[in-house]
């Protein structure tokens, strides 16, 4: 073996930390598909009609806290089962380059690195509690109007053009380039200390918000918090942001997909079934 075959090593070394981090948050993910395989029935429909989840309306029927917090839950459970495994580059760059900054980088990983995730998971509850507002008053217009209620025929449809449309927007764009760029987004956003970890988590939370809040309207709106759809966006989320990495050819793809869907659905209903 010759001196540079003996020193040269790979680009890449997946060493005890890289998959330490991949495990956890693998496993934390694991566990929240479990979770959600329990908690999801409570707001799927049980008329298959494609509108408004029976649980769903029967959560979101008031203001109570006691409401708010068990959709938060489920919420919450939900988005770090999907998000998750699509975070590990980011998670990763923050462990191996961003605590060597701190003056106690192994402080930094071990507490920080949670703060940093806890960030993500502030803004998807920002994002359930939009989401929660959003259906109530939907719900209290269409019961003190109900010519209204007629739009949920069209609702569907709509969603799935809106986050087609979305795709090939300025904003999923900026968005995008920050998730699949981890480098560049420290560059841009690094913060020292223990709650510099949560701004930068906050920070990127917010980009990942911006990128997949679609996708998040045709989960609830659309497949009704079903496994089954959870599951297939979850792996356009990943193929999105790990594999391609924001492929213009992809975002195209996807975009005319969701396009195609609801036009599709718009005038044959009855695929939302098969959703």
């Amino acid at each position: 073996m010759s001196e540079s075959q003996r020193t040269s090593k790979p680009f890449f070394v997946p060493d005890r930390l890289t998959l330490t981090v991949a495990i956890v948050l693998l496993a934390f993910a694991g566990v929240s598909w479990i979770a959600s395989y329990y908690l999801m029935p409570l707001m799927m429909s049980s008329s298959g009609s494609g509108m408004m989840s029976m649980g769903v309306a029967g959560i979101v029927s008031s203001l109570s806290l006691s409401n708010i917090a068990i959709f938060l839950v489920i919420w919450v459970i939900g988005m770090a089962a999907m998000m998750f495994p699509a975070m590990i580059p980011i998670v990763l760059l923050y462990n191996k380059f961003a605590t060597k900054l701190e003056s106690n980088p192994r402080l930094a990983r071990v507490v920080g690195t949670p703060l940093f995730l806890s960030g993500y998971l502030i803004m998807y509850a920002i994002l359930g509690v939009a989401a929660y507002l959003g259906i109530y008053e939907a719900l209290n217009l269409s019961m003190n109007f109900p010519a209204l209620s007629l739009l949920s025929v069209i609702a569907p449809s709509a969603v799935l053009i809106i986050t087609g449309v979305y795709q090939f927007t300025p904003l999923k764009n900026r968005c995008l380039s920050n998730c699949v760029s981890p480098m560049g987004f420290f560059a841009a956003h690094s913060r020292k200390g223990l709650f510099g970890s949560i701004r930068m988590g906050l920070s990127h939370g917010a980009y990942c918000v911006g990128c997949c809040w679609a996708f998040m309207l045709v989960m609830l709106a659309v497949g009704l918090m079903s496994i089954p759809v959870m599951a297939a966006l979850a792996g356009v989320i990943a193929i999105e942001k790990v594999i391609v990495k924001g492929s213009v050819w992809f975002n195209g793809l996807v975009g005319a997909g969701f396009i195609v869907l609801g036009v599709l659905v718009g005038f044959f209903p009855r695929l939302l079934v098969m959703l």
